[in-house]
């Protein structure tokens, strides 16, 4: 109960407006689509977490699911994918459940489960916690998780303008966390991996703590490190940064000037999912 409580207790639930943005990153629902394509059968129970708009429980439906459930803690979501769902005449297959997806258990278990809650590093949304509890308690032992893997990458940037967003004249403020546009960062060495995430087999407790080494390519200021995601969806089916996710960029206490052919030297460490949880040093 300790841990549900711990889940629940980081949920941070899309806005209805900001789900509805996510239906125009057609890249990305053009590949959920053609997973599901793949593999949902007329008999398959299919479980959605994390639905706001309902899409990809209704574009389940539409593959000939046979029964579709779509979880969202959103209250404003569900209702209008309730409408979506009538207007688009698939309310007899898709039922929607307003609740936090540690309360879910079905009533039977589901061929497939939908668990789409990536963010840059896996630091902010909850798609490890998620997907752990639909391995637990929903997955048939034989499903199939959309996604399943999930490996995160950084580099290490030199950014002035996020310098500048937390000082406010003379006054300053804590460096946090921020998604980034790639046009505002340089990088200063190649991306390196950092760590990969079997989503079909997640432990009860997941921690990230481990160093990473990067040469420098040319002179300059580190001011963080820039997280991203590569996500196998099935089979040859990758999920990538430009379908609609945001690189996250994450700041460093002390800004270090380095040169080419510097070997940089960072401890990271966080617990997915829990978004205040993450701290890094220069070693």
């Amino acid at each position: 109960m300790a841990k549900m409580m711990a889940d629940k207790e980081y949920a941070t639930p899309f806005s209805l407006l900001q789900a509805a943005r996510l239906l125009s990153h057609r890249s990305r629902l053009a590949k959920f689509e053609e997973a599901l394509r793949r593999t949902v059968r007329g008999d398959s129970y299919v479980v959605d977490i994390g639905s706001g708009t309902g899409v990809l429980a209704l574009m389940a439906a539409k593959a000939g699911a046979r029964r579709v459930t779509a979880l969202d803690v959103n209250t404003e979501s569900v209702e209008y994918a309730r409408r979506a769902a009538k207007e688009n005449r698939l309310s007899d297959i898709v039922e929607f459940e307003s609740l936090h997806f540690a309360d879910f258990v079905p009533d039977e278990k589901a061929d497939v489960v939908i668990c789409e809650m990536l963010s840059a590093i896996m630091l902010i949304e909850q798609q490890i916690p998620a997907s752990r509890h639909a391995v637990q308690q929903i997955l048939a032992p034989d499903g199939v998780l959309l996604p399943h893997q999930v490996s995160v990458y950084v580099v290490p940037v030199e950014c002035d303008a996020m310098g500048e967003r937390f000082r406010v004249g003379d006054l300053q403020f804590e460096a946090l966390p921020q998604t980034i546009d790639s046009d505002i960062v340089k990088d200063l060495s190649e991306i390196v991996g950092l760590v990969d995430f079997d989503l079909t087999r997640i432990q009860d407790s997941v921690h990230v703590d481990t160093e990473i080494e990067f040469v420098i390519l040319e002179i300059g200021v580190v001011h963080g490190i820039v997280g991203m995601f590569e996500a196998q969806l099935y089979e040859e089916i990758v999920l990538r940064m430009d379908d609609g996710w945001r690189d996250l960029f994450l700041p460093l206490a002390n800004p270090r000037q380095v040169v080419k052919d510097d070997l940089l030297r960072i401890r990271v460490e966080y617990t997915p999912g829990r978004y205040d949880s993450f701290t890094m040093k220069c070693l």
